[in-house]
């Protein structure tokens, strides 16, 4: 984040040349070759479909407080904050810290549900005068993970080896995606004229992303851990590391886009970014303690 904000700063480096080299070039590439090399379940598959409502629900939960508890300009931002995470750029690392570079594909897949909701419902109800739902659908038909999900799914179901040099590509793609995703919050922070902290709107993106999203996450594994059996053991930590991650980095650029308080917006992704340094090691560490079996 901080090397992002020097290129920013000194060096001319704008977010959207960033963005699009991670969308386009690193994301696809990487989800796919992760999916091939995966054991695919059907379970799979439903986890994604089933995030997608659960994400929106959380959305659609965080507009309503944020109709009631914010001043009528903060509205349109709850529903950026609140039905996403930053469970690529900040998860990933984590992941592979944890289960290793083998777990992405699986955790891409599921991440899939946050992203569909992150350009459908978020974008809707932040814009809801000026996106309609066939916009919305445009939006998810102009993915690219998406379609990297039905490649490597099907280049999955093909049984199709891939070959080594592309296996040491993706592993050099793995790393890129990581750095150039941080980096990506520094150059936003960067191109804004300064921070403004709203205590009311940060404290109310604080509560909706640590203490909402964590327990509804934590709720639906010991659901499955005592009653559905339907994931096993990786499947739930990876369900709990996209429960527990900051707020959404792209929501920068779409707040400065629908000219919102983007300086609001990237303050407090900053503050749960940095708060998420200690938190999400900590809740990892009780999660081992008390919930893993």
């Amino acid at each position: 984040m901080g090397i992002g904000f020097f290129a920013g700063r000194k060096l001319d480096v704008n977010m959207h040349s960033l963005s699009m080299l991670s969308i386009y070039i690193l994301v696809p590439f990487v989800i796919t070759v992760s999916l091939i090399n995966i054991d695919l379940r059907p379970s799979h598959i439903a986890v994604p479909v089933f995030l997608f409502f659960l994400c929106s629900a959380l959305c659609y939960i965080a507009t309503k407080l944020g109709q009631k508890l914010l001043d009528k300009d903060y509205h349109p931002l709850m529903p950026l904050l609140g039905g996403t995470s930053n469970s690529g750029y900040f998860g990933i690392p984590i992941l592979v810290a944890l289960l290793g570079p083998s777990a992405i594909g699986v955790y891409m897949l599921f991440n899939m549900g946050v992203l569909v909701t992150e350009v459908t419902t978020s974008y809707y109800l932040s814009n809801r005068a000026n996106t309609d739902i066939k916009g919305s659908i445009k939006r998810v038909l102009k993915l690219p993970p998406l379609y990297a999900v039905i490649v490597g799914i099907s280049l999955n179901l093909l049984n199709v080896e891939v070959p080594k040099v592309i296996t040491t590509y993706w592993e050099h793609a793995t790393g890129a995606y990581i750095i150039i995703g941080m980096m990506l919050i520094g150059v936003g922070l960067s191109k804004l004229k300064g921070l403004h902290v709203d205590p009311k709107f940060t404290a109310l993106c604080f509560s909706h992303k640590y203490l909402l999203w964590p327990a509804v996450f934590l709720g639906l594994i010991l659901i499955d851990q005592n009653f559905t059996h339907i994931l096993n053991k990786d499947d739930h930590l990876m369900l709990f590391l996209l429960g527990i991650c900051p707020l959404p980095a792209n929501a920068v650029a779409y707040a400065a886009q629908l000219k919102l308080h983007a300086q609001e917006t990237a303050a407090a992704i900053l503050l749960t970014t940095l708060f998420a340094l200690i938190y999400v090691p900590t809740l990892i560490s009780l999660y081992f303690l008390y919930i893993a079996p």
